[in-house]
């Protein structure tokens, strides 16, 4: 057995695949109009209560039990990107800094899907450590072992 992808019930298959391509930057790998799959695994599907053969009104949006992750080199001028999308809600306030120091937001997709995107891992171990922290202190403060800071530091990661 292979993993393939979390699809994603969507409303208007349009509209969520240009939210994708357009704010996000996924890039479609399949596209066979009511499914849509993008590489790195995930996929979008109209009409999903059918599909699988559950009541529509059981398909909930804003569920609140998960999210999708995403990570991006330029978390500044993504912020920015989002804050000027008119139809991007912010799940609670806006950016906030995790314990292990990443910088991450949630938002809502237009189908009440959780995304967090937050400053790439590397960026923020590299953020710590021309500070000055001492790789030991950068282990500490992100709760990761010493080792993988090295790892990170001399892209290995």
């Amino acid at each position: 057995m292979r993993y393939e992808a979390l699809c994603l019930a969507v409303k208007d298959i349009e509209t969520s695949k240009k939210f994708y391509q357009d704010l996000m930057g996924l890039e479609i790998d399949t596209d066979w109009g009511v499914n849509v799959a993008f590489k790195g695994g995930i996929a979008l599907q109209q009409g999903f209560d059918e599909i699988i053969g559950v009541p529509k009104e059981s398909v909930i949006a804003r569920s609140h039990n998960m999210e999708l992750v995403f990570e991006t080199d330029d978390f500044d001028a993504f912020v920015a990107k989002v804050e000027n999308h008119p139809d991007i809600e912010f799940v609670k306030g806006g950016v906030v800094e995790q314990p292990w120091g990443q910088r991450v937001f949630h938002i809502y997709d237009l189908d009440g899907h959780i995304l967090e995107v937050g400053e790439k891992f590397l960026h923020v171990i590299q953020r710590f450590s021309s500070n000055g922290m001492s790789n030991e202190e950068v282990a500490e403060r992100c709760g990761i072992p010493v080792a993988d800071v090295e790892k990170y530091l001399n892209g290995a990661f």
